[in-house]
């Protein structure tokens, strides 16, 4: 018997937010910016709307979160992540 979760092709804002201990604005600034691809809309069991984000944004919110407490600027990390993870 299998007891693991099943695996999931996003991951939620609340997700990011707990990496980023910021706002969903600083999310979505980071999406003006290129530093993450936009999220898909869909809605769950209940008809509730949410954000999924692309399955990689968890490791590129803790790679930018790491490269802000090493104190590289914003279009620094612009350039490390374009370089890691171009946008499609």
């Amino acid at each position: 018997m299998n007891n693991r979760p099943p695996v999931r092709d996003h991951v939620t804002t609340e997700e990011l937010l707990a990496v980023t201990k910021s706002t969903r604005d600083t999310l979505y600034r980071w999406i003006a910016i290129q530093l993450l691809p936009k999220p898909r809309i869909l809605t769950d069991s209940k008809g509730q709307y949410f954000a999924a984000w692309s399955a990689d944004s968890l490791d590129r919110v803790r790679f930018i979160v790491g490269k802000e407490r090493e104190g590289l600027t914003m279009d620094d990390i612009v350039a490390l992540v374009a370089g890691r993870w171009p946008l499609r």
